[in-house]
């Protein structure tokens, strides 16, 4: 297993930012044959955290040598995953700039079929809008404890940052959800000939955001979508996330969650 922590320039955000890399290079299987590593994960963090998260907390280095998937853990501060009308264009860097960096830098699986994003709480908001507005680019999005309607109730938001002028950063001075960050329109418009992306969505039956996350799952089965949708006992935080990363992996590898 290899580990690369870099700090690199972003030119669509104008600063240098952390990313942190995993890719399983001496995995074997029961039979002893080498794994083969041939699925790209972009690995989101949440709110309150930032790119070390995952690899501090989860078991996401060793899931990635199970199941043969390379991981991306990029860097987003509190932005939500938006190009922020006032602040830096996080959303552009992580669909356009940071694929680009990455496939210059390391050998990655490039197969857009192989290719998922995942996310916890404010990540799980950020792996659904990926694959909705770039189906073409992920396969699918596993999205765990997710803030799913956050963007789009604004005063609801501004309990959670508790500052109604940050918020404004991301939205602007009318806390008005762009287009691309309103994900339960993406879902109504979606075009019925069009394909759709895999999804996995968990959450914690005593998690704050339980009953969001059934809204959105019932929402996407009225639009088409066949999403995985799973809960059991938990709350939001790490150990719920954990087990939920897994079966999320193993999911988008076309196993069997359990």
């Amino acid at each position: 297993m290899a580990c690369f922590r870099a700090s690199i320039r972003s030119q669509v955000m104008e600063m240098d930012t952390l990313v942190n890399v995993v890719v399983p290079y001496d995995q074997y299987d029961p039979n002893g044959e080498p794994r083969k590593i041939d699925k790209l994960l972009y690995l989101l963090h949440g709110l309150k955290q930032n790119a070390d998260s995952w690899q501090r907390f989860s078991s996401a280095e060793r899931y990635a040598g199970y199941y043969g998937y390379a991981v991306i853990m990029p860097e987003v501060q509190r932005s939500f995953y938006t190009d922020m009308v006032f602040g830096p264009q996080y959303f552009t860097y992580l669909t356009e700039e940071l694929p680009q960096v990455m496939h210059r830098m390391f050998r990655l699986p490039d197969d857009p079929q192989k290719t998922f994003v995942g996310g916890l709480s404010m990540g799980g908001y950020g792996a659904l809008k990926c694959a909705l507005n770039y189906p073409d680019r992920y396969a699918g999005a596993i999205c765990l404890s997710s803030g799913f309607d956050l963007l789009t109730d604004p005063e609801r938001l501004v309990n959670i940052y508790r500052n109604r002028e940050e918020l404004q950063g991301l939205t602007g001075l009318d806390l008005r959800a762009k287009p691309e960050d309103d994900l339960y329109a993406i879902a109504d418009a979606w075009p019925g000939d069009k394909s759709k992306p895999r999804l996995y969505i968990a959450v914690g039956t005593e998690d704050y955001l339980h009953g969001k996350n059934q809204e959105m799952h019932k929402r996407l089965v009225k639009d088409g979508f066949t999403p995985c949708y799973e809960e059991w006992p938990g709350i939001h935080d790490w150990r719920f996330w954990d087990v939920g990363l897994e079966r999320g992996l193993r999911y988008m590898a076309g196993l069997p969650t359990t």
